[in-house]
């Protein structure tokens, strides 16, 4: 027999027995088992210190944010022009007028045979140097050389009809000078002399026959041996061959026009040591150029280095579309690294650098900056150098005077960097700034 137990919780008051004298339900004592909630927990210090870093990182948050957002209200930054600090020549600041165009060969052709042929020999290729008189190519010739070798054999034929025909006039002559004699003495007759005489002026007469067919057959010989010559393509002056326009096996054709009258030419030649520009000003600027003009030409193909130029010719011509005038540069010294076709700019100079010494001078490179970043304070000069954002003030030194928006720098500055233009007034080193797009 299970005994029933009673259990009370600590601290509570002692249930009073019901009514009747009977013990309390189990339900009922466990009811008076349930914890109360209802009273506050303490908070630990830990959680408390948490909650006042997220407080005030958010603090922070929203004052950095605001900051960075208003920063340009709150400190307005300066807002500036730069420009690049550049390595340049003397020629080039000094220009007078620039023009653009391509190098050609004052001396260029298309060689191609005086006569229509198959190519038998060409024994050039691109970039080949000849002289006046090289043989550039051969056309097949076999038909002239038994031509030839004919008129030759006609030609010895003719002489030794010649020499049967000087014979003959020399005995006819001898004739004639005898029955002369016999006649002035009495001793011959008249009949007798007429014949002699004949016979003379038929000999004489061959004789001059023999001699013009001797004439006609050397003549033969000689225009067969143009025949063949004219199988032969020569260079027509010194050059370097800069394009093979047939191969060895095709046919040419003089004047041809496209694959169906075969070529019209074999080489092409030119001389790479009289190279000019061939180059358009327009008709404002025309003004400003003189024939011998100096100038300084620049090849894109040979960065590195600067040609001195003069102006050959302005061609007397103009061009009413476009309102351009052609002009002719010539490049004073060319070398290996140009040839035609190559694109080119042209700065012309100033009369002073026609002078050998100034053409040298306006070929020597220097460093150049814009005159309006130039500042002076006492007997110091200086920059605004930009890097990334901020400003670096840079002492420099400066040689002549400004030409064209541009002096030259000796020291502080060495080329590439970018530089404040009209930079604004208390402007400190370190300074953030702002630059125009």
């Amino acid at each position: 027999m299970v005994k029933s137990v009673s259990m009370t919780p600590l601290n509570a008051p002692a249930a009073s027995p019901p009514a009747g004298g009977r013990p309390s339900s189990l339900q009922g004592e466990l009811s008076a088992l349930r914890i109360d909630r209802s009273a506050p927990r303490p908070r630990s210090a830990l959680a408390t210190l948490g909650l006042f870093l997220l407080i005030i990182t958010l603090i922070g948050g929203v004052v950095g944010g605001g900051y960075f957002l208003f920063q340009d209200r709150l400190f307005p930054v300066p807002l500036v022009k730069t420009e690049s600090v550049r390595v340049m020549t003397l020629g080039q600041v000094s220009t007078q007028l620039t023009a653009t165009g391509y190098l050609e060969s004052r001396l260029q052709a298309a060689v191609g045979a005086k006569v229509p042929g198959r190519i038998a020999r060409l024994p050039v290729v691109e970039g080949t140097k000849v002289k006046a008189g090289d043989v550039l190519a051969e056309l097949e010739h076999a038909d002239l050389d038994a031509a030839l070798a004919s008129r030759k054999v006609a030609v010895t034929l003719a002489d030794a009809q010649l020499a049967e025909a000087q014979i003959n006039l020399t005995q006819a002559e001898r004739d004639l000078k005898r029955e002369r004699d016999l006649y002035a003495r009495k001793a011959g007759t008249e009949s007798s002399l007429e014949r002699t005489e004949t016979a003379f002026n038929a000999a004489k007469a061959v004789f001059q026959a023999r001699e013009a067919a001797l004439a006609a057959a050397k003549s033969a010989v000689v225009e067969g041996e143009e025949a063949i010559k004219n199988m032969f393509i020569f260079a027509p002056f010194d050059g370097t061959v800069i394009t093979k326009d047939a191969e060895q096996g095709e046919s040419i054709m003089p004047g041809g026009m496209g694959v169906g009258s075969g070529r019209g030419s074999v080489i092409t030649l030119a001389n790479l040591n009289e190279l000019e520009v061939d180059t358009d000003v327009k008709e404002d600027f025309l003004g400003q150029l003189r024939k011998g003009q100096p100038a300084q030409v620049v090849v894109d193909a040979v960065p590195d280095r600067r040609y001195k130029g003069r102006l050959r010719e302005i061609i007397p011509m103009g061009d009413r579309t476009r309102g351009i005038v052609k002009v002719k540069v010539s490049i004073l010294d060319a070398d290996e690294r140009l040839f035609p076709d190559l694109a080119a700019t042209v700065n012309f100079l100033p009369d002073s650098a026609g002078t050998e010494e100034g053409a040298n001078q306006a070929l020597k490179k220097g460093v150049f900056a814009p005159s309006a970043a130039v500042r002076t304070e006492g007997e110091e000069k200086f920059v605004w150098v930009l890097e990334g954002e901020l400003v670096r003030r840079t002492t420099i030194q400066t040689a002549g005077e400004p030409h064209d928006g541009l002096v030259e720098v000796k020291n502080g500055l060495i080329g590439g960097e970018r530089v404040v233009v009209s930079p604004p007034a208390g402007l400190k080193d370190g300074d953030r700034v702002k630059t125009e797009e």
